[in-house]
């Protein structure tokens, strides 16, 4: 009989599960890590926006932490949602790093951030799996995604096809509705990916196509499954078919796979785009339009610094004066500079058409309506910015030229973009 023990640990001692297939991440991952990442990088799978809500201003005890003791350490193997809250209310420095981004105030519910100690269930490693396997992948609370993870990483069975093109492309976890059982038994198989021209190569998902082809190919199979074109209902065992019938300018490069010919390794990593949110949600525009994905440097170390400055910004703006915006609108220019060795307008000119051509409908209206909807108008207000305080002083502008920067730095900094050398 598997041993299990109900014992009562300090928060403080719990370590969050840093291999949970929610959102598995390198192991030697903080804490803060796996927090951070949750609230900012990958809020749908976590939904801790949520768990704060259901927890309200007490912790329910009907549901216990599932524990392993790793080396002396008690990591929670299941629980990390409800956990995560406890320590982000808790922990001082945690919580000063990412203060307001769960709670509107500034301290949280008090019963919460006194429960030091918590009942939970502390067990062997296996037990736990087993009692995870149970809870998460025989009852389907977990999306298809999440339980290939486990199955092979904590269970020993041999990487998916799903699982490959996951970790090669991100392109499931930026796609969430294909993370279905019948999407992947069904739609994303080997045999349909081989009709458009994908296979496997030892472990390795590869393609006819270059780089563009491989995006094209894969974003229109997604997009028939978000417009309900593939449903379990409809057209499901069918996506060539179906990828012809909706893109039918897609049969000039569509051909079958063939390995004797030449391949490329499926390296196409996919982005999340902006969800539009509506305005009844209370929920805020998003700074530079999403979450961006820059190469290291110091662009990219810029676009964090700006983001943390924006956040103080939204969950202070009650205390601070109405110039303060004009801070951001300053930066957009500074993190532009950064991006170029050139002039900011030569910049400007050389990525503005390109970038807009990737915003949607949506966001060009907001461009247009905040006079941010060319180059010269973009140039204009980033020069005003640099010199005229009190003139920069409008959030909503300031909102539209980062969603326009955020767009070109994309096209010139992205972690996905590929130099002209590698392709020559």
């Amino acid at each position: 009989m598997a041993k299990q023990e109900i014992k009562k640990i300090k928060v403080s001692d719990l370590r969050l599960w840093s291999e949970n297939p929610r959102d598995p991440i390198d192991p030697k991952s903080t804490d803060f890590d796996v927090i951070k990442r949750a609230i900012d990088e990958n809020p749908s799978d976590w939904n801790l926006d949520k768990m704060v809500k259901e927890m309200g201003n007490h912790y329910d005890f009907s549901e216990i932490p599932t524990v392993v003791y790793l080396d002396g350490v008690p990591v929670v193997y299941d629980g990390n949602r409800r956990v995560a809250v406890l320590k982000y209310l808790q922990d001082k420095t945690l919580y000063s790093s990412l203060t307001g981004k769960l709670f509107p105030t500034t301290d949280g519910p008090k019963e919460l951030r006194e429960l030091q100690e918590i009942p939970c269930n502390v067990c062997e490693k296996d037990t736990a799996l087993t009692n995870i396997e149970r809870k998460h992948v025989s009852n389907g609370s977990w999306g298809t995604l999440q339980r290939e993870y486990f199955l092979h990483r904590h269970r020993g069975q041999p990487k998916s096809l799903f699982l490959v093109l996951e970790e090669q492309t991100k392109l499931i976890s930026t796609h969430p509705v294909l993370n279905q059982g019948f999407v992947k038994d069904e739609v994303l198989t080997e045999k349909n990916l081989k009709e458009i021209g994908f296979g496997m190569q030892g472990e390795k998902l590869v393609s006819n196509y270059d780089d563009d082809g491989q995006k094209k190919l894969l974003e229109q199979a997604s997009a028939l499954v978000e417009a309900k074109e593939i449903t379990t209902r409809k057209n499901r065992g069918s996506l060539k078919q179906t990828l012809l019938g909706k893109y039918p300018e897609s049969k000039k490069i569509l051909t079958a796979f063939d390995s004797s010919k030449n391949v490329e390794v499926v390296d196409h990593e996919f982005t999340p785009v902006m969800r539009r949110t509506p305005r009844a949600n209370g929920q805020e525009p998003v700074l530079f339009g999403k979450s961006l994905s820059l190469k290291a440097g110091d662009t990219n170390n810029l676009y964090r610094d700006i983001s943390d400055l924006y956040y103080y910004y939204k969950n202070n703006k009650a205390t601070l004066s109405t110039s303060f915006c004009a801070l951001i609108r300053m930066s957009l220019r500074l993190i532009a500079e950064s991006a170029t060795t050139k002039k900011i307008a030569d910049y400007v000119n050389s990525h503005f058409e390109t970038a807009k051509k990737q915003l949607s409908a949506d966001q060009k209206t907001t461009l247009a309506t905040q006079e941010t909807d060319t180059a010269a108008k973009l140039i204009k207000l980033l020069q005003v910015g640099a010199h005229k305080y009190t003139a920069s002083a409008n959030m909503e502008q300031t909102m539209a030229m980062s969603i326009i920067i955020g767009a070109m730095l994309e096209v010139s900094h992205s972690k996905t973009t590929r130099s002209k050398k590698k392709k020559a």
